[in-house]
Parts: structure tokens; C-alpha cells; sequence
């Protein structure tokens, strides 16, 4: 195909999933899909291999792909809902999406989306207990079903989902949204084979996987292909859960997290499709953000994640802070290995901070940034989403306007950023007073283990998290959730990024 076509049939196929994106995001209820875009969506081929995704949610895109190989029985017009993290999802609250897509009675493709719910059920508000010890406590587990059968949402299915959390209406709401975005991919794809011929189609998808395929054969090549190994840890109250991994790049990518620890009854076990992502993400990072990422890109991955791991857990076992939490840590330890060998940045703060403050009448989901690691020639940004997360900030006057929550302070953590001849970036200091009682958690990571600077610079301030009950600060722990009364206040402290270089 001529590299201009390609070029341009490459990128409207983008478009039409960053398209479904706007239209999931204007159309949903909740502040976490509407103004934060916790949410991903993507095109599928009709054999199910991904074509392409919106840059949107990092633990979300890379495994998009992974649950549509469940999906069988499928009629158009249907729509398939899932959240099972032992079919490839990433936890409960992230809830996917799929629809077939038809030309003249021919499939040919899927699209789908991904989105967090604010709440899904389970122990707490929110849908993300800090103390959870089974999956059964994190909320609703969703196995493939149809939603939507022939066109016509079938009721039976979503009434038995919002029977089972907190806030029906906002559920609702985003749930059809997504719908809607599906709808709105399909009538597109649609429109992009009636315009070039379904020849055209597929001969661009030959020419994809081969671009793709040439372009990551070439950028191995200038990664040495020599082993290198990392270790870092997980914080679960005092214990601390080591991730350990030798890898090597020559004509593929070799991972092996074997020496990582055992699955544990706490919520950072992280689904395999987590820990998946979370490799396809860095390397996709250090390769070039040119690369396309489709079916093609993860065919030159080769991962061991041995089972019974807190990276490839049972089923059963508790996940909410495995996506979240472990993601970023994994993404940390391939960080400290291949900066052996590499020029690459000193560690970010490595944790999504996530809070979810809530009752029987409302539920606020949110994660905080913090300070990114410095590199050579840089400092690190301050106040941002790192890694495997890339959420926008939810303004005070939304938070506000539509939950009985005061923002108290929202600022930058200033000096939480290691020293260097290139400074970290700083951390976010920010403070809720809560005007009805309800039930507060923290998921968080980094308040042990300080973010590592790199070539002599400092690290970065661990994070800090607190409640104030009668003008008494009380520091709480990493994943924890506490019952706040009416006037009680919350104060996270994110941790900076690591310093780069001696001063």
C-alpha cells in the first residue's frame, strides 16, 4: 500500500476510537468518566486482534484485547458487558464493553470501551476497599453477558447491575454512555470500509501488521541484549511484597517475574491482564511512542508470570489495588533494571493515590498526582499522573457542586521533590472536609518506600496520608479505610519524584 494511503487510513481507524472517547466523555453522569476520562476505547478486527486504541488509560489499553477472545455467541446489534479480572479485566469498578460490528451482513470488526465506575458494590463506597481479602468483597462480578441484544438494552441485565450498587441513576447513565459510544464507533467503522472498499480494508490491515512488525524489528536492534534484573516492593500495612524480574531484549522482549511473591489475602494482587499491560506500557514507552500498538506490537512479547503470584493471583483472590497500585510498581522495577543499561529517568511517585469517600446516597472516586521522577536535562513535573494511569484532575467546583464535600486546599507539596543536579517533581497536598457522614479509603503506595532517585540524586518524599477527627491529626496507613463524621477532614500528601544527578 502506498505509505501516504497508509497514513491516512492508519490514522482515521485512531480517530474513530478517540471520537468514541469524546462521546463516552460528554455523554456520561458520573465526574470520574465526564471530567477526570477514566475510560479507554478501542477498534478490533473481526478476528478479534486489536487495530487500534485512543491514547487514553494506559492498564486499560493494553489489555482491551484480552477479554474479546471469551466473547463467542454474538448477533448484531448486540452489546457484551464484562468485569471478571480472571477474564481480563482489570478490576470490578472498570467495566467493559464490546459490539460486532457488520458490513452488509459480513462482520468485520469489534469496538469497545472501558470505563471506572464509581461505585460497582462491595464492602465500601466506591468499590475499592482498602482491606479487602476476597474479590467477593470488592463488588459485583460481571461474567460476559448481553446488555444490549438486537439494538434493545435487555432490562433484565441492567437492573440486576444497578441493583447492586449505590447510585442506580449515575450507573445508568454511564453505562448507556458507553453503549452510546460503542454505537457511535460501529456507525463509523462503517463508514470507513463503505468509503474504501472492504479490499482497501484489509489490505491496510496487512500493511499495518507488517509496519508494525519492520518498525519494532528495527528498535529492538538498538536495545543491548543483555539480562538485566530488578527488584522493588509493595507496602501491605508493615509487610512490604517483593516484585522481582530478569528480562532481556534481542529479537523479542523476554520478561520473567519469577522470585516475585506469592499471592497474598490483601487487594494488590494484580490480574495477569494488569500485569501484562503494565510491560507492554514501558516498553512501548522506551521504544518509541511512534510505534502503533495493535496485535501485532504484543506478538513480540514473551512474559513469564509464574502462577500463584501476587502478579498472576488465583481466582478469587482480592485485585482492586493489583490495577491501581501494582501496575505502577511493576512499571518501577523494569525501570530500575533497564536503567543498567539505559539511559532512562529516576523513579515517579508510583502510586495513583486513590481516594473514595461515599454512603448509601453518594460516591466520589478519585486519583491524585504527584512528583515525576527528573531526567537528565530535566526536572520532574509536579502535580501529574504517571505510568500507567492518565486521568485528568476533577475541579474543585465539580467536586463540590455535586458531592457534600468542602476542598479545603489544593496545592503543590512544595520541597517533596528529590534533590539534583535535576530536581523530582513535587508532590499535591490536598484536603476534604466531609459534610455528612460516610465511609472513607485510601489506596495508596509510597509511604515506605521513598521514589528512588538515579546517578547520585536524592529521593523523593515518601506520601502521607491523614484524618482529622476533633482537631486531632491521625496518620493512616497506605490502604485503609476509615468511618468519618460529619466535619471530619482527610489529608493526602502524594510523594514527589526522585532527583536526577549530584548537585
Amino acid at each position: 500500500m502506498n505509505p501516504v494511503e497508509f497514513e491516512i487510513l492508519h490514522k482515521k481507524i485512531i480517530s474513530i476510537a478517540e471520537q468514541m472517547g469524546i462521546v463516552l466523555q460528554r455523554s456520561s453522569y458520573s465526574p470520574n468518566i465526564r471530567e477526570r476520562m477514566d475510560a479507554s476505547c478501542a477498534i478490533f478486527s473481526e478476528s478479534k486482534f486489536l487495530l487500534a486504541q485512543a491514547e487514553h488509560i494506559p492498564v486499560h489499553l493494553g489489555s482491551l484485547h484480552i477479554p474479546l477472545k471469551e466473547i463467542e455467541d454474538f448477533e448484531e446489534g448486540d452489546q457484551i458487558i464484562l468485569n471478571d479480572p480472571s477474564l481480563g479485566g482489570t478490576h470490578l469498578p472498570d467495566v467493559t464493553l464490546y459490539k460486532p460490528v457488520y458490513f452488509r451482513n459480513k462482520l468485520i470488526g469489534f469496538v469497545g470501551n472501558r470505563a471506572h465506575h464509581a461505585d460497582i458494590g462491595g464492602i465500601t463506597p466506591g468499590s475499592m476497599p482498602g482491606k479487602s481479602k476476597s474479590i467477593f468483597q470488592e463488588g459485583l462480578i460481571i461474567p460476559p453477558v448481553k446488555i444490549v441484544k438486537r439494538g434493545k438494552i435487555e432490562r433484565g441485565v441492567m437492573e440486576l447491575i444497578l441493583a447492586n450498587t449505590r447510585t442506580p441513576r449515575e450507573r445508568r447513565g454511564d453505562l448507556t454512555a458507553q453503549i452510546g459510544a460503542n454505537n457511535y464507533g460501529e456507525r463509523k467503522l462503517r463508514e470507513f470500509v463503505e468509503d474504501y472498499g472492504i479490499e482497501k480494508f484489509h489490505e491496510f490491515l496487512d500493511s499495518l501488521w507488517n509496519y508494525t512488525s519492520t518498525l519494532m524489528k528495527s528498535r529492538l536492534q538498538k536495545i543491548p541484549s543483555e539480562e538485566v534484573k530488578g527488584e522493588d516492593y509493595l507496602e501491605v500495612g508493615d509487610d512490604l511484597i517483593k516484585i522481582k524480574l530478569r528480562a532481556r531484549v534481542k529479537d523479542k522482549i523476554f520478561v520473567d517475574f519469577g522470585g516475585t511473591s506469592p499471592a497474598v489475602r490483601e487487594n494488590i494482587n494484580a490480574p495477569l491482564a494488569v500485569t501484562l499491560s503494565s510491560v507492554y506500557f514501558f516498553f512501548r514507552s522506551l521504544l518509541g511512542g511512534d510505534i502503533p500498538v495493535n496485535s501485532k506490537f504484543y506478538e513480540f512479547f514473551e512474559i513469564n508470570v509464574p502462577e500463584n503470584t501476587v502478579l498472576n493471583p488465583p481466582k478469587g483472590y482480592p485485585v482492586v489495588a493489583g490495577n491501581v497500585e501494582t501496575s505502577q510498581r511493576i512499571v518501577d522495577t523494569l525501570i530500575l533494571a533497564f536503567s543498567e543499561i539505559l539511559e532512562l529517568p529516576a523513579q515517579s511517585h508510583g502510586s495513583m493515590n486513590n481516594i473514595a469517600i461515599g454512603n448509601d446516597n453518594f460516591t466520589y472516586y478519585e486519583t491524585l498526582g504527584g512528583g515525576a521522577g527528573a531526567f537528565k536535562n530535566y526536572n520532574g513535573e509536579g502535580g501529574i499522573h504517571v505510568y500507567m494511569t492518565n486521568t485528568k484532575n476533577t475541579p474543585v467546583e465539580v467536586i463540590e457542586s455535586s458531592y457534600p464535600l468542602l476542598c479545603l486546599e489544593y496545592q503543590l507539596r512544595r520541597d517533596s521533590g528529590g534533590k539534583g543536579r535535576w530536581k523530582g517533581g513535587e508532590g499535591i497536598i490536598k484536603r476534604y472536609r466531609v459534610l455528612e457522614d460516610c465511609t472513607f479509603t485510601v489506596i495508596s503506595e509510597r509511604r515506605m518506600i521513598r521514589p528512588k532517585g538515579l546517578k547520585g540524586g536524592e529521593d523523593g518524599a515518601k506520601g502521607i496520608n491523614i484524618v482529622v477527627k476533633n482537631g486531632k491529626k491521625i496518620i493512616i496507613g497506605a490502604k485503609d479505610t476509615v468511618e468519618l463524621k460529619r466535619g471530619d477532614e482527610v489529608i493526602i500528601l502524594t510523594p514527589g519524584g526522585g532527583g536526577y544527578g549530584v548537585v
